[in-house]
């Protein structure tokens, strides 16, 4: 038979128990809007990067295969489909100068002028180094497709991209640092490796410039 007392036991019990359930609903909660607040944070920066199609980077570029390691500078403007991508070497000599009007691509190494209808065709031609410029453009930035596989870091934007489509396989860009850039987030440390092809790419952005 139960006593005054037990019945007391018993509600000081449950109304620990009803307390602590509160607690960790709240914390759930809690956790719940930070969630959300990176998923927010993460599709409008991704729609800024969008329609974010004038720009200009300036800093360094290291292209790494099996038998070569070569770093330069790089500078490099992109408008649409029109591109100027220029690297040197440290001492400021031109190591090669592609320019696309949309239609012709140049390329200008060694002393050399060479003609193509595609970049990647036109440097791999020339230089031997596979420069997924097809897609570049985008990944350099952050943007992603929906198709894409991605890893967010803590503030809601892209990690780690693996991007799905006909030219992509076997290529991954993984972003380890950002900085706030004219009301939008862009990366500044990306590095873009492809094991199939043997290749990997790093890049550390000096500057960015939204036109």
């Amino acid at each position: 038979m139960l006593t005054s007392s037990s019945y007391k036991f018993i509600g000081i019990c449950l109304l620990i128990l009803l307390i602590s359930s509160c607690k960790n609903t709240h914390n759930l909660h809690n956790r719940k809007v930070i969630d959300m607040s990176a998923e927010y944070l993460q599709l409008q920066n991704q729609e800024k990067l969008r329609l974010m199609s004038h720009w200009e980077l300036t800093g360094k570029m290291a292209i790494i295969t099996p038998s070569e390691r070569k770093s330069a500078y790089l500078n490099w403007q992109q408008s649409n489909q029109v591109v100027d991508f220029r690297l040197t070497n440290l001492i400021g000599v031109s190591l090669l100068n592609l320019t696309y009007n949309g239609e012709v691509a140049r390329l200008e190494a060694d002393g050399e002028e060479y003609e193509g209808a595609s970049t990647e065709a036109l440097v791999y031609r020339t230089t031997g180094w596979i420069l997924p410029l097809d897609n570049l453009p985008q990944w350099i930035k952050g943007s992603v497709s929906e198709r894409d596989h991605v890893i967010l870091n803590d503030k809601g934007l892209p990690e780690i991209i693996q991007p799905i489509c006909a030219t992509c396989t076997g290529w991954q860009i993984t972003y380890s640092q950002y900085g706030y850039v004219q009301g939008v987030w862009l990366p500044f440390l990306i590095e873009v490796n492809n094991p199939i092809k043997q290749t990997r790419l790093k890049f550390k952005v000096r500057q960015w410039h939204r036109k």
